[in-house]
């Protein structure tokens, strides 16, 4: 899913993406000429690898996502969270991937080594 950057003027535009189990809900609202903020919630169910035993689960991703999405280069020095795109649109199938591999890149403990308090030896 697209949207083009002219559509969203300065009233929020709903946004429903749904795609290979990753939902993303809320709006698109107009900061200055150039970007947009995106006030959503995530919601998939991600396959990773515990960071312990190895072990593969699914863990359960919902939490608010807010980006500030840039129609070209993005200036300010201060903002962390920006992603930005070339070409006029916001591509919502790029926004999930990035999430998910966001997810899949971090630290995760599957519910057995959470509370595990023993020292895990591994021989090299």
């Amino acid at each position: 899913m697209q949207i083009s950057f002219l559509k969203i003027k300065q009233a929020p535009v709903d946004v429903n993406y749904s795609k290979d189990g990753v939902e993303i809900k809320g709006s698109l609202e107009r900061i200055d000429r150039e970007s947009v903020k995106l006030n959503s919630s995530f919601n998939s169910e991600v396959e990773v690898v515990c960071n312990r035993c190895g072990k593969e689960y699914k863990l359960k991703a919902d939490y608010p996502l807010e980006l500030i999405l840039s129609d070209g280069g993005y200036n300010a020095k201060n903002e962390i969270d920006v992603i930005e795109f070339f070409g006029g649109s916001i591509d919502f199938d790029y926004l999930a991937f990035s999430e998910v591999t966001s997810i899949k890149e971090d630290y995760n403990l599957c519910s057995e080594c959470q509370d595990a308090t023993e020292l895990l030896e591994v021989e090299f």
